[in-house]
């Protein structure tokens, strides 16, 4: 039997994972507008946001990535916004 290589800890190109994640969050969250609060389907998309949460919180280090700042954000907090944005993008380089 043929062993695995040694894989890398983090994914080659990391912007397009979290590009990912959040795309398929959004997804969750349309469907959980979607659906009986309390549901089967509500409560598995539930599950799936939190497994999204994680693991772009072990991708990133942040674990509110994803949360959004709402129209009183500060200038710090667009900033951090536009910067991860910017990271998603891949105009600046991802952090290691």
């Amino acid at each position: 039997m043929s062993k695995r290589g040694k894989r890398p800890e983090l994914p080659a190109d990391p912007a397009a994972t979290v590009r990912a994640l959040r795309e398929c969050r959004d997804a969750m969250i349309r469907l959980s507008m979607q659906v009986a609060i309390g549901g089967n389907v509500d409560k598995l998309a539930h599950m799936v946001l939190v497994s999204i949460d994680a693991l772009a919180a072990e991708l990133t280090g942040d674990n509110q990535y994803f949360w959004s700042v709402g129209a009183g954000a500060s200038a710090d907090q667009r900033r951090v916004m536009e910067e991860k944005a910017a990271r998603e993008r891949g105009d600046i380089p991802w952090r290691r």
